[in-house]
């Protein structure tokens, strides 16, 4: 790899296959465009400097290149709460039982839903190109917001719930549970680490 296309993969974050292709694509430019200019007769060492200079900073080209990323990273975030939040919610709803939950356990259930409904939604409105400004953080933002809400409020609705349903259900909900909020919390930690590096750096 040159020093250039280095200087311009250094500070790059986001989906590592989309990453590859797209610094595969600037190398095989810059490589064509330094042959060419050996070819007139330049040096190598001129070529390069050439069409360094050319291909533009690597600094403004990460940039570039960065933005790419941090799409790409929050249509797969948002991919990830558009399947697994209402999975989760529908998984729950089946194994809740068919008697009256209680006033508290009903509150705290919707509390869940509502915060369900805002992530979902934010990834809707990414994946229909309604959302493109800072989006990445968004999805991420949410994502983590939801399982946390998730998170506490269930707890609480396992202390003040009475227990139904067979023990065997309630494994399986909780281990299923477990794979969910795993995909989630990933998917929306790396949204914003992506989000991050796409910020504009001071000079």
């Amino acid at each position: 790899m040159s020093d250039y296309l280095e200087a311009v993969a250094a500070p790059l974050r986001g989906p590592r296959r989309v990453r590859e292709d797209m610094l595969a694509e600037i190398g095989d430019g810059f490589d064509e465009a330094v042959a060419e200019r050996v070819a007139a007769g330049m040096s190598r060492e001129a070529a390069l400097d050439e069409a360094a200079a050319e291909f533009g900073e690597p600094r403004t080209v990460a940039a570039e290149v960065q933005r790419e990323l941090e799409a790409s990273q929050a249509r797969r975030t948002a991919w990830t709460l558009l399947i697994a939040l209402p999975a989760m919610t529908v998984m729950w709803d089946l194994f809740s039982g068919d008697g009256d939950p209680g006033l508290a356990v009903t509150l705290l259930a919707r509390v869940i839903d509502a915060a369900t409904a805002v992530a979902f939604g934010a990834a809707a409105l990414v994946l229909t190109g309604h959302l493109e400004r800072r989006a990445a953080y968004v999805c991420g933002l949410l994502g983590l917001v939801q399982i946390a809400v998730a998170l506490g409020c269930s707890a609480v609705i396992a202390l003040v719930a009475d227990d139904e349903g067979p023990a065997g259900a309630w494994v399986v909900l909780a281990l299923a549970s477990a794979v969910g909020t795993a995909l989630v919390c990933t998917a929306s930690a790396r949204a914003l680490v992506v989000a991050r590096a796409s910020r504009p750096r001071p000079r």
